[in-house]
């Protein structure tokens, strides 16, 4: 996930980034987000790896990106967009900081392909955020099966075998997503 607090760092570390991994250009306020975003297509078409657009179903099908990523708030109402996207081959994925987010990503007509299941633990990018922690993790793991779901907010290297091993016995979480992955 990239970040507008540390722009630049998607282009300058996606050669340490393991092939297949996925990219989402997150910084939703660039000042040239287009061609942010056509230069991170063509660095993780090199790369061998996936991105995605967040928030813009018009861009990520101009960069010929792998996916779409809708935020939580936008979810609902963007239901044109997200048919639009599935239309264009595009994957998409969603945002989900609660109970009530899952239950509106899984009852609705349209169900995303993967989730990111947000703040686990406390973030630099989302101070003072509600935290899930490790069973409210878990829990949204249980809501939110069977779809793909990755652990995102405050990961780094010292914990993110720890939010691993919250899936318990949830075999939908398929990784951890991360932005500095510093503590």
């Amino acid at each position: 996930m990239t970040d507008e607090m540390a722009q630049g760092l998607a282009a300058d570390l996606a050669h340490l980034i393991p092939a297949g991994s996925i990219l989402c250009l997150r910084d939703y306020d660039h000042p040239d987000r287009a061609a942010l975003a056509k230069d991170l297509a063509r660095i993780c078409r090199k790369q061998s790896l996936r991105l995605l657009i967040g928030g813009d179903v018009d861009l990520a099908l101009e960069v010929n990106a792998f996916g779409v990523h809708v935020p939580e708030g936008l979810w609902r109402g963007r239901r044109g967009q997200i048919r639009k996207a599935r239309a264009g081959g595009l994957r998409v994925t969603t945002a989900v900081h609660s109970s009530a987010a899952a239950r509106a990503v899984m009852s609705g007509p349209l169900v995303a392909d993967a989730v990111t299941l947000s703040p686990v633990f406390e973030t630099k990018s989302h101070p003072g955020a509600h935290t899930l922690g490790p069973l409210g993790l878990s829990k949204l793991l249980q809501e939110v099966a069977p779809l793909p779901a990755y652990a995102l907010g405050g990961i780094h290297t010292g914990n993110a075998r720890h939010a691993m091993a919250c899936a318990g016995s949830w075999p939908n979480l398929v990784g951890v997503a991360g932005i500095r992955f510093q503590p």
